[in-house]
């Protein structure tokens, strides 16, 4: 094969690992080949000097390893188109939602070689946290292969298939909660008086600045709370108001609703 990595769909997720893997310096952009159904986007690849295909069967039959990142309502198109070249020599390695190995499996064959992936866009940056399941035949040096690629752009965690819907909620869709705070942080600043360009600037370092505290402690992030909050000051009176309205549980509820419907969508997949 001419190729070490294919993609299948070039949107926003495939976009963030192209560039990822690229941006990490462990890949060139002659190790893929991509294909889109949308032409504008494939051409926007082709002039960035990557190569591309005409069909998902030229990927497939070019490259090691296939990233299925289309959209779960697309993916049984594309596991038709692609499931009579399909080889011991390829590795599938899908970022559908909602999508399972076993699915995958039932439009290729039994023993095709998948590995499930749930990413999130700061893969891009090569700080990304994706989590990882995998099926039998796939390899010991095959998964070592997918894990090693994508721990180049960022944290990788292996857990069993049965909680891939799960963990959709906690790394894939949760960087919108941090933007949500964001643009909370900002606007509240804005309301007292605090011009836009300095508030976007204090809240981003600020969260930054917290995901480095949480990432080089080994405390109780309970106690880390209690740390910052001095009786009867400032921060535990804002803490005392986010408990009263329900932040964290709210927060929770909204994990939960984006699980139900990772659930939903396996189901009318596969139904």
């Amino acid at each position: 094969m001419n190729f070490k990595i294919g993609f299948i769909g070039a949107g926003h997720m495939a976009k963030a690992l192209i560039f990822g893997l690229v941006g990490s310096g462990a890949y060139d952009k002659r190790d893929m080949l991509i294909y889109d159904t949308d032409a504008v986007k494939l051409e926007n690849y082709k002039q960035a000097g990557f190569k591309v295909a005409s069909s998902e069967l030229e990927v497939v039959t070019n490259a090691t390893f296939v990233f299925l990142a289309v959209r779960p309502a697309d993916l049984v198109s594309v596991l038709r188109k692609i499931s009579p070249v399909v080889t011991v020599g390829n590795v599938l390695v899908s970022v559908a939602a909602g999508v399972s190995i076993s699915f995958i499996k039932k439009f290729t064959r039994p023993e095709c070689k998948v590995v499930r992936i749930m990413p999130n866009t700061a893969s891009q940056l090569c700080l990304g946290a994706t989590a990882l399941s995998y099926d039998m035949p796939v390899t010991y040096s095959e998964l070592t292969a997918v894990r090693e690629m994508l721990e180049n752009i960022g944290v990788v965690e292996i857990l069993p298939e049965e909680r891939m819907n799960e963990v959709i909620s906690l790394n894939s869709s949760s960087p919108v909660y941090v933007y949500m705070l964001a643009r909370a942080m900002i606007d509240g600043a804005k309301n007292q008086g605090i011009d836009e360009d300095t508030a976007r600037r204090l809240a981003v370092q600020t969260i930054l600045g917290a995901a480095h505290m949480l990432d080089s402690s080994n405390e109780d992030i309970s106690k880390m709370i209690s740390d910052v909050c001095t009786p009867n000051g400032t921060t535990i009176k804002a803490v005392d108001y986010l408990e009263k309205r329900g932040f964290e549980q709210a927060l929770a509820d909204a994990m939960l609703t984006c699980t139900k419907r990772a659930n939903l969508i396996e189901k009318e997949i596969e139904n």
